[in-house]
């Protein structure tokens, strides 16, 4: 990450988005509730299948209110209600979204689908957009989550991979409405929805720590906790420190060079992957929180190296993706994402409490070394 100068902010966003986010929070904590402890790799798969689920309903929202909700019409205030309560029946199912209540599940990918293929559809004359388009890539996936409710396991996942697949494969082929995609995408709009996601992660994270805190009082408790607190406010502090200036300037200039693919990757690809890392990171401290005093488990420390090692590697892609040369992330992406794994050894003979402290020191190099990088690129462009 490296600072930039500011650019003109588009439109702000409005505050349903923000309630809608706070639904997305919800769905995002009770994934990382499949976690806690000392989680399996039947668990790592499934919080890997469910983020990337509520991750591609988030996208899909966001993007077409940045497309179509400049003005939050009577028809936008009920879709995004209905998508809403989608997203809360989705949260609801996570504990048991791969057994009992995997049709739960389903039904609400079916049906916020459904909610944001009429935006598309309504306007396709003003886009550009080919009439079947949304049809294949909005109701197709919706019936094959809905058809999927009466397919056994593990056919079912199957038809879930099948209709993602469909959506993927139509993001990475973009054709008919990329001029007007680029010429209308909101990057201001964009960038702060993203932020403000972030934010709302990073909140779901502290309440994470107190939540263990407050379970498992003591000593022991409190100082990693601090310790934790710490370790979330230093991954904040590099975020909106470089991320979100150098994140606008970059979306600007893949607009301006009529990158689609490239604002496809950086809105709905690569954070992802920052937003896995801030959860993963905040369910290794909640595990440590809850039993300071003694080892670790390895699954968990694994979550803190992973989820370090994956914020800094979606920072590093990011840059790059937007154009920034590798003397832009040298000093900090490949410290970023090797230095994390030095907690693997360091868990063997330390507490949970000192697996955090070195996550705090680890976490701490790897800030510094992004100032640096900040002042000598200042120091270039002078």
């Amino acid at each position: 990450m490296s600072a930039q100068p500011p650019v003109t902010p588009g439109r702000r966003v409005h505050w349903l988005e923000l309630l809608f986010d706070l639904v997305m929070v919800a769905y995002i904590g009770q994934v990382a509730h499949t976690l806690h402890g000392a989680p399996s790799g039947r668990d790592a798969v499934a919080f890997t299948v469910l983020l990337a689920a509520g991750w591609w309903a988030w996208v899909n929202a966001s993007v077409t209110m940045n497309l179509f909700g400049a003005r939050v019409t009577s028809v936008v205030w009920v879709s995004v209600a209905v998508a809403m309560i989608a997203v809360g029946f989705m949260a609801a199912s996570v504990p048991e979204a791969l057994g009992a209540r995997s049709a739960g599940f389903a039904i609400g990918n079916a049906v916020i689908r459904v909610v944001w293929m009429l935006p598309w559809w309504m306007k396709r004359g003003r886009t550009g957009t080919a009439w079947w388009r949304p049809f294949v890539y909005c109701l197709v996936p919706a019936l094959l989550w809905a058809v999927s409710i009466w397919v056994s396991a593990p056919w079912r996942y199957g038809l879930w991979a099948v209709a993602v697949a469909v959506e993927i494969i139509l993001l990475a082929v973009l054709g008919g409405a990329t001029g007007w995609l680029q010429r209308t995408l909101d990057v201001g709009h964009l960038v702060e929805r993203v932020s403000l996601l972030v934010v709302i992660v990073f909140g779901e994270s502290v309440l994470s720590v107190i939540t263990q805190l407050e379970a498992h009082w003591g000593p022991p408790a409190w100082l990693a906790a601090l310790l934790g607190f710490a370790a979330i406010v230093l991954l904040a502090w590099v975020f909106f420190t470089f991320a979100p200036g150098a994140v606008e300037t970059g979306l600007h200039r893949l607009q301006l060079r009529g990158s689609v693919g490239g604002l496809r990757d950086t809105v709905m690809y690569l954070p992802l992957l920052l937003i896995a890392g801030v959860v993963l990171f905040a369910v290794g401290v909640g595990t440590a929180v809850a039993d300071a005093a003694s080892p670790l488990p390895p699954s968990a420390v694994l979550c803190l190296a992973a989820g370090v090692s994956l914020f800094f590697l979606a920072s590093g892609a990011e840059s790059l993706r937007y154009g920034a040369g590798w003397r832009a992330v040298v000093m900090w992406a490949p410290a970023g994402v090797v230095l994390p794994w030095i907690l693997l050894p360091v868990a063997t003979v330390l507490s949970a409490t000192g697996v955090v402290a070195a996550a705090v020191a680890v976490i701490a190099v790897i800030a510094a070394l992004n100032a640096l990088n900040a002042r000598r690129v200042r120091a270039g462009a002078g």
